[in-house]
C-alpha cells in the first residue's frame, strides 16, 4: 500500500509519511490492546476460558466476541457532520464534531441477545468494532488472523492461567486514544 501511495504524484512525502505512521500505529497498537482486553475478558470469566480450552475451534467466535465485548474503552470515533440533521431532539449542524461510539452500538439489545454478557459461544453477529462502509478498517482481516493466532495458542499453552489480582485492581489507560490495560498480572 505504501509503495502505491509513493507512485501517486499528487500525494506528497509528508502525507505518505503520516499515512504510513497511522497504518503502523493502527495495525499494531490496537491489536496489542485487544490482546490484553481479550485475555482479561476470558480470565475474568473462567467458564469462558475453559470453554475455549475444551473447544479450540471457538477461537474465531472468541475473537469476534472480544471485539464486540461490553465494557470496551474509548470515547468514540471523531467525525464531522456532513449535513445538518436532528437526532433525539438535538440539532447537529454541518461541520459539528460528532463522536460515534461503536461500543454502544455493539451492546444494542435489538442486534444482540443479552448484549452485556461476554459469551464466546454467541452465534455469528455483525459488530462495529472495525467500523462500517467506506470507513471500514482495512486491517480488519489481519487483526482477526493475529487475534485468532494469539487466543488459539494462549489458552492451550497456559490452561491454568488466572488473574493474579482482582479485576477491580486493574487500571485502564486513559492517556492514549486506544485505551487498554496498564498491566494484566496473571499466574498459572
Amino acid at each position: 500500500m505504501i509503495s502505491r501511495l509513493c507512485a501517486i504524484d499528487s500525494v506528497g512525502d509528508d502525507e505518505i509519511a503520516m499515512l504510513s505512521m497511522a497504518l503502523l500505529f493502527a495495525g499494531h497498537e490496537t491489536t496489542v490492546v485487544q490482546i490484553g482486553m481479550g485475555a482479561l475478558l476470558l480470565l475474568a470469566d473462567p467458564a469462558q476460558w475453559r470453554t475455549l480450552l475444551e473447544q479450540p475451534g471457538l477461537a474465531p467466535n472468541a475473537v469476534e466476541e472480544i471485539l464486540r465485548a461490553p465494557g470496551r474503552g474509548g470515547d468514540g470515533i471523531p467525525r464531522y457532520a456532513r449535513t445538518d440533521f436532528d437526532i433525539e431532539g438535538v440539532t447537529v449542524h454541518k461541520g459539528d464534531l460528532v463522536l460515534l461510539h461503536s461500543g454502544v452500538a455493539n451492546r444494542d439489545g435489538t442486534a444482540f441477545s443479552d448484549p452485556d454478557r461476554f459469551d464466546i459461544t454467541r452465534g455469528a453477529t455483525y459488530h462495529l468494532a472495525f467500523g462500517h462502509g467506506p470507513r471500514y478498517c482495512i486491517g480488519a482481516p489481519l487483526a482477526r488472523i493475529e487475534l485468532q493466532a494469539v487466543f488459539g495458542q494462549l489458552v492451550p499453552r497456559f490452561p491454568t492461567m488466572r488473574l493474579a489480582v482482582p479485576t477491580e485492581e486493574l487500571t485502564l489507560r486513559r492517556d492514549v486514544l486506544t485505551g487498554g490495560l496498564i498491566a494484566l498480572p496473571v499466574t498459572w
